[in-house]
This record gives C-alpha cells, structure tokens and sequence, in this order.
C-alpha cells in the first residue's frame, strides 16, 4: 500500500513540471484510498519537502490588498528567516483582520492582526 508520505514525494517531485497532472493524481489517490479526509495532511507534507528543498510556499493575509513593495519586504524576510531560494508567496484579503497580517508557511504562522491582538485582549479578561 502507497503511504501518504510516499505521494507527497512523488507530488514534490512532479510538481515544478507537472503540476496540475501531479495534483490530478494526488487528488485521485486521496478519493481511491478513501483518504480525503487527509488532504491537508498531504499538503503540508508536500510543503515540507519542498521548503526542504529550497522552495517555500507561503500565505500572507492583510485586512486590505498589498502593495508590490511590502509582498517583497515579506519575501525578502521568508529568504533571511528560511533560506530559501524559491518563495511563491500568496496574497489573500481578509477584512476582518481589521488590520496588520497574518503570514501562514509549512512550518508554523505568525499572526500580527489587530482582530488577533483583540481576541487574546478578550480572552484575557481586558487584563494585559
């Protein structure tokens, strides 16, 4: 039996040149195994291999659209904090953020939101 481990290498590996056949052919394994309920799991397994291998996938949501300049401080902080070499970074809008962002990789997320600071203020009981 193919493990989850073993496709998310094949995927890592196919994926620069074939990416939408490598996808096809996870998506399938997922459905054919009965294992869709793992398909996050198989992402992020993909992803870790990939940031292993120099390349990082990551996520950047703000409360409003951002602008070039800042998308490039965000890569250029990825390659410092990482070492990456390739970084396909993703820019998505979220305007209950209210403000700041909230910057999601394989390996862990940073949250600097204003909706994120107010939750924990909340939680807190409004103490600090």
């Amino acid at each position: 039996m193919i493990t989850r481990k073993q496709v998310a290498h094949y995927v890592a590996a196919q994926l620069p040149q074939h990416r939408r056949k490598s996808l096809n052919e996870a998506a399938a394994w997922l459905i054919a195994t009965g294992r869709t309920r793992q398909a996050s799991y198989l992402v992020k397994d993909v992803a870790m291999i990939l940031a292993q291998n120099g390349y990082l996938a990551a996520r950047v949501t703000t409360a409003r659209a951002i602008e070039p300049k800042v998308k490039d401080e965000i890569e250029s902080f990825l390659r410092q904090l990482t070492a990456a070499e390739r970084i396909e970074l993703t820019a998505e809008v979220d305007h209950s953020l209210i403000a700041g962002l909230a910057l999601s990789t394989p390996d862990g997320d940073i949250d600097t939101s204003l909706r994120s600071k107010l939750t924990k203020l909340i939680a807190q009981g409004g103490r600090r």
